[in-house]
């Protein structure tokens, strides 16, 4: 009987001390791998009293719902999601993961404006509500008084099709991911404009985060020290690979990069997309980006949601010194 008690008192103090478990979701080739590698790898979970498992999925449907059925408790999306589950009535948080946003290639040295792509074929990852394609049509209508979406023939396909259709040459420009228009920097393509420059036209910061990690605020209240600590760690993780070339020599088979022209690429647009800090001014400039999506985008893109509402931001400051 003495030994069962002293068992029990064993495994009881065991449990006390086990790391809290996070699990991430992600998309199984995402680039958000990388970042998770580097955390597991440097133990930096660990270090602060959490265990992090990183599930891999399928798709971006994948990943969403993994985290609307609690599958998974983090996982990356837009605050243009997270905005549109709040005034569905679900309670989930947003904090800045990266800021890298998209950009326009094009595939023809004589197309040097927006203007000059009328009649040429324009491919656009993530569909006709993608945000910055919605941003693109923004901007022109501000510039030029019209739509852009009535000069160019738009090829909607997802990201690595578009990226192959660029190689081949059968698009004369496309709008996709910052990792892939990475790659093609890398092969010398021409980057005639991007969100950055759009926003700064339409008098609004482009420094700010669409992208960040995603999680249900009641998860986050009820296991606060938890999702904090991951939040630490994920700061820990960018600094290190902002900063120790090593770490990205690391990982370097995980890019499956083909030359050293797109790796360079692929970690420039890493740690150039990194978010140092996030203020109320961030989210100040963020509602007027939600204003743009929303009148160009309406409620296919944002739902019920008419406003961004400021309480999907999750309240955390790292304490990390870059």
């Amino acid at each position: 009987m003495r030994l069962k008690i002293l068992i029990f008192m064993f495994i009881s103090l065991l449990n006390l001390n086990a790391n809290e478990k996070i699990k991430v979701g992600v998309l199984a080739f995402g680039t958000v791998n990388w970042e998770l590698d580097v955390l597991k790898h440097n133990k930096l979970d660990k270090k602060y009293g959490i265990d992090v498992e990183v599930v891999k999925l399928a798709s971006k449907n994948a990943v969403s719902i993994a985290l609307q059925s609690n599958s998974v408790d983090v996982i990356v999306n837009d605050w243009v999601w997270v905005n549109r589950q709040k005034s569905s009535g679900k309670n989930i948080a947003f904090y800045p993961y990266s800021k890298a946003v998209g950009a326009l290639y094009v595939n023809d040295e004589k197309i040097k404006s927006l203007e000059d792509l009328s009649e040429k074929r324009l491919g656009i990852a993530g569909g006709n509500v993608d945000k910055t394609w919605l941003l693109f049509r923004a901007y022109y209508k501000n510039k030029y008084n019209k739509d852009l979406k009535d000069i160019v023939t738009p090829v909607f396909a997802a990201p690595p099709i578009l990226y192959k259709k660029m190689l081949d040459k059968s698009l004369n420009a496309t709008i996709n991911f910052w990792h892939f228009n990475a790659k093609l920097d890398s092969k010398g393509f021409k980057r005639l404009l991007g969100v950055k420059e759009i926003l700064e036209e339409l008098n609004i910061s482009s420094n700010i985060p669409l992208i960040g990690w995603t999680f249900s605020k009641d998860f986050a209240n009820n296991n606060t020290k938890a999702i904090n600590s991951f939040l630490q760690a994920s700061y820990e993780t960018k600094k290190l690979l902002s900063t120790s070339p090593s770490q990205w020599n690391r990982i370097k088979p995980l890019m499956k990069v083909k030359n050293e022209e797109m790796f360079k690429a692929l970690k420039n647009g890493y740690i150039n997309g990194i978010v140092k800090n996030f203020s109320t001014i961030h989210i100040e400039n963020s509602k007027k980006v939600f204003d743009i999506l929303y009148k160009e985008g309406g409620k296919k893109l944002v739902g019920n949601s008419t406003s961004l509402n400021t309480e999907i931001f999750w309240n955390f400051n790292p304490d990390i010194n870059w």
